[in-house]
């Protein structure tokens, strides 16, 4: 007998607004025992899908449920979750930074997509780099740096910059965009260390900014296979970065599903993000940014737990693949319900 599957979503990460957004589509699309909401402070309520789908303006407003919690954090449902699968529809750092992956599999809870080590691994863009650094896949020049020693570094900073005269610095461990900057002055430069001085990211990335298509594709388990999904393409507006509005309000981006690229240019897209998908050790489905350039796809990231609201790329691109969203969703139950046979964690 199957066991009851349920879906956890919210959180206390910038993504928690995506993440309900997220589980709005993903219970469209399937009937879940429960639907289980976690707040900012990480307590947990059980919500009705009547008072789920009637919440509106969803990526810019909070969702406040009804009832009163029933527990006060994930350690305190662990009896709860034992006898059930979860289906991760958190998004961000609580989502993707593997805590509670670790949670889960230390009690063998069963739960959809990759483990606690990928999802840690491939959150921090830095180590996912130095992970990829080994696929001889192209990527971006960088420097790492703590917030907390900007004024000592900024010579460099300086140097860096009049190197490539366009550069791009990001937090090592957000998504969603939040907290990029494209820097393409020296003024602009040292008011965005400026910036990020009090920033509530401790750790940042100072890369060159490489020129080419803005590409993602999502790899998904189909069985024992690996399916590497269309290629979309984002387009953005001059003088605009792909940040949060973007990505969710449509301001000045514009997203094509499928992307229109060359057979030669999917393939080396595909490659990229399966090849990534099995570097990190991802498990169930992956999603993998990189930016298109004349000598090939450059890796940006990989996301372990990427957006599943119906204007996220993954449902766009299962689209486009004739994947069914309610395929996909019991393909990764099952794949949640083994996976304590099927991998190492």
């Amino acid at each position: 007998m199957s066991k009851k599957v349920i879906l956890l979503f919210g959180g206390s990460s910038e993504e928690r607004l995506v993440s309900v957004a997220s589980a709005q589509n993903l219970a469209a699309q399937y009937t879940f025992s429960e639907l289980i909401f976690q707040d900012q402070k990480e307590a947990l309520y059980k919500v009705s899908s009547e008072e789920l789908f009637a919440h509106q303006n969803v990526f810019v407003s909070e969702f406040k449920p009804k009832e009163k919690s029933f527990a006060a954090n994930l350690q305190a449902a662990v009896d709860f979750l034992k006898d059930k699968t979860v289906f991760m529809g958190f998004h961000g750092s609580q989502g993707e930074n593997g805590e509670v992956q670790s949670l889960f599999e230390s009690h063998r809870i069963a739960f959809t997509g990759s483990g606690s080590a990928a999802s840690r691994t491939a959150f921090e863009k830095n180590l996912g780099k130095d992970v990829m650094s080994n696929t001889g896949h192209l990527m971006a020049e960088e420097i790492k740096f703590n917030i907390s020693d900007i004024a000592g570094t900024v010579p460099k900073f300086e140097k860096f910059f009049q190197k490539h005269k366009k550069i791009v610095i990001k937090p090592t461990s957000s998504g969603s965009s939040f907290g990029l900057h494209i820097v393409e002055s020296q003024e602009h430069l040292a008011k965005v260390l400026e910036e990020i001085k009090t920033s509530q990211f401790p750790v940042y990335l100072m890369e060159n900014f490489i020129k080419g298509r803005e590409l993602t594709v999502g790899v998904t388990q189909i069985g024992n296979d690996l399916v590497a999904l269309p290629a979309s393409e984002v387009v953005v507006n001059e003088g605009r970065s792909f940040d949060y509005n973007g990505k969710y309000l449509g301001t000045g981006t514009k997203e094509i599903t499928p992307a229109q690229l060359s057979d030669t240019e999917l393939a080396a897209a595909q490659k990229l993000a399966v090849e990534a998908h099995l570097a990190f050790h991802c498990y169930g489905y992956s999603r993998t940014d990189m930016i298109l350039a004349a000598e090939g796809p450059y890796f940006l990231e990989t996301n372990t737990l990427p957006g599943l609201s119906k204007p996220s790329f993954i449902p766009q691109q299962l689209l486009a693949a004739d994947i069914p969203v309610k395929n996909f969703i019991e393909e990764q139950i099952k794949l949640a319900e083994c996976r304590y046979e099927a991998q190492e964690v």
